[in-house]
């Protein structure tokens, strides 16, 4: 290649590797070792269908040449009408038996017409290394130096895919892309942890549908406790908090533009509490606020101090120790005052009304056969109507979401996505 298209290789490498978030210096691949002896060749490569329309959904399979295992494949796509470039997140298999990876496509809806042309190609093998291949099947990024098999690689043209008519998908799916821009803060968004760490994020549209999902970091299988906390820092953005397995307790803020600024360690001995999650302005003072769990059923109130500290900390009830999952909803009765939903053993649902001043006004059962949910939230306004909603994941990966009326009780309820069991954390 003539040093023009050089320059344009480090260029969109720098943008694909730098649309992969490392999050706290947590690393992306374990350390290599030697049960790789060679470079792995992709052999022939093909997606079905290669035209996309309604439903939005394609599968590729790539297969390689390879003397271990792949672990994870990453396609960059590039937009030739706009000169996006797209990650592709996948969530796929690799068969061992014909040395096939498979993964679905998925677009959102709205994206514009336009040809997506295949521009290059990482690939991580079980044994920790990573290489690169560009899009005429040139191995250009190999750090271990592990040698060819002396087996050319194809082009990876017959990747590319075309939108014949603008999208529509009404569900989020376990795959997206990674990309710059980040979630509308005006609208209700969801975080996901796949099993090796990853983090996505799916926005909503404000009307009962999901935007395109894409990556957000990697390296968050550490964290045994993690939820979205609004915006705990004071500055104007959303900000997430972890728990790890020493029981510190960490503030992500992020910077609103698709990235993270320095996590910080905002708590310690945290390990003591069964659940931690956002309350919202619990206190009334202005600042967001955690409600946490001990074993023994105490709840306690950790009133922020709307700078990623927290003032004094206050005990709020007793007796929550029955309770198999417990969350605030914000505002579901509709008095602009954070609420708190809990599901007792029985699987019944149980709400609780704030007051606004750090305590509660009244209690009761709004539903019942709740046990069949393995996951629950608070979902903010889903549909957009002004009311707030409770996301919930049945036993076969359904994503249900239960519309509220904005008075305390339900106006519908309906599911809205599939797929979602293969997610062990969802907030």
């Amino acid at each position: 290649m003539g040093s023009t298209s050089l320059r344009r290789v480090r260029s969109w490498l720098a943008a694909f590797v730098g649309s992969i978030i490392l999050i706290g210096g947590l690393g992306f691949a374990p350390a290599a070792n030697a049960d790789d002896a060679f470079a792995p060749v992709p052999v022939a490569v093909s997606t079905t269908p290669d035209s996309i329309g309604a439903g939005g959904q394609a599968t590729s399979r790539i297969t390689f040449q390879a003397s271990g295992p792949i672990n994870q494949v990453y396609v960059l796509f590039r937009n030739t009408a706009t000169g996006k470039l797209h990650t592709q997140m996948t969530v796929g298999s690799y068969n061992a038996a014909d040395s096939t990876y498979s993964f679905d496509v998925h677009f959102a809806q709205g994206t514009p017409p336009g040809t997506y042309l295949a521009q290059y190609m990482q690939i991580h093998s079980a044994a920790g290394q990573e290489f690169g291949y560009w899009r005429d099947g040139s191995l250009i990024h190999n750090p271990g130096n592990l040698p060819a098999s002396g087996t050319a690689a194809v082009a990876l043209d017959a990747l590319d895919f075309n939108y014949v008519t603008p999208v529509d998908i009404d569900r989020p799916h376990t795959s997206g892309f990674f990309r710059t821009e980040y979630w509308d803060p005006y609208t209700m968004s969801l975080f996901v942890r796949l099993s090796d760490g990853r983090l996505g994020l799916y926005p909503t549209g404000g009307n009962s549908t999901w935007k395109q999902a894409y990556g957000v970091g990697s390296g968050w299988g550490i964290f045994n406790t993690m939820f979205a906390a609004g915006d705990f820092s004071g500055d104007g953005e959303n900000d997430v908090i972890t728990r790890d397995a020493s029981g510190s307790l960490f503030l992500y803020p992020t910077d609103g533009q698709g990235g993270w600024y320095p996590r910080q360690q905002i708590g310690w001995g945290w390990g003591i509490f069964s659940a931690i999650f956002a309350a919202g302005d619990f206190s009334g003072d202005g600042n967001n606020d955690l409600l946490a769990r001990k074993p023994s059923g105490e709840l306690v109130l950790y009133p922020g101090n709307g700078q990623g500290g927290f003032q004094a900390a206050s005990t709020v009830g007793w007796g929550w120790g029955g309770m198999t999952s417990v969350f605030s909803p914000g505002d579901f009765d509709g008095d602009h005052k954070p609420d708190v939903l809990a599901r007792d053993s029985a699987g019944n649902l149980v709400f609780y009304g704030g007051n606004g001043h750090g305590g509660w006004t009244t209690s009761r059962v709004v539903g019942q056969g709740w046990n069949a949910i393995t996951k629950l939230g608070g979902a903010g306004d889903f549909d957009g109507d002004g009311a707030n909603d409770v996301w919930g994941i049945d036993t076969s990966g359904q994503m249900r979401m239960y519309y509220g009326n904005g008075s305390g009780g339900w106006k519908s309820f309906g599911v809205v996505g599939w797929g979602w069991g293969s997610f062990n954390a969802v907030y």
